[in-house]
């Protein structure tokens, strides 16, 4: 369960996202968010009710499960800190082939080409192709990284995921 410290970084990191002071919040706000009242948010020393967040939520334009969920709380879902595939296991996946593999395997044909990274065992991916791999498997985040660890595609220097 998130505490006050945990909520209030990510509302500091979701202003910060969108290029606000406190004192730009309140005036954009015309004044119903003072920058006080933020800050103690921020801070973790002011609670924050479910009502007042949803109403923030709704100001700053996000979820507002995006006060409560953080990347690296779940890192082992998380695909934020890199991706790497073991190319051999992709390729013997394919002899049962299913279009995720499929998809998975023609993108990181294209991207092994295009870097010219010819090595044949394994590829990283970057955070823009992680992104083109979840647009292009219609996968979020969460469901793309389950995916590959029900395949066992993904690698990590302590062996597989």
């Amino acid at each position: 369960m998130p505490t006050p410290l945990h909520i209030g970084a990510r509302l500091k990191h979701i202003r910060r996202q969108q290029g606000l002071t406190l004192k730009q919040i309140e005036i954009k706000s015309r004044g119903k968010w003072k920058a006080v009242v933020i800050g103690s948010y921020e801070r973790g020393t002011r609670s924050l009710s479910v009502a007042k967040a949803e109403e923030l939520a709704s100001f700053y334009g996000v979820p507002l499960s995006a006060f409560f969920t953080d990347r690296e709380q779940n890192s082992e879902q998380s695909l934020s800190h890199g991706l790497t595939f073991d190319l051999r296991k992709l390729r013997q996946s394919l002899a049962t082939p299913d279009e995720f593999s499929s998809q998975v395997y023609g993108l990181l044909n294209w991207i092994a080409f295009k870097r010219e990274d010819w090595n044949g065992e394994l590829l990283s991916l970057r955070t823009g192709d992680i992104d083109t791999l979840m647009i292009l498997t219609k996968k979020n985040e969460v469901e793309l990284a389950e995916a590959l660890k029900n395949r066992d595609l993904r690698f990590t220097t302590q062996g597989r995921v």
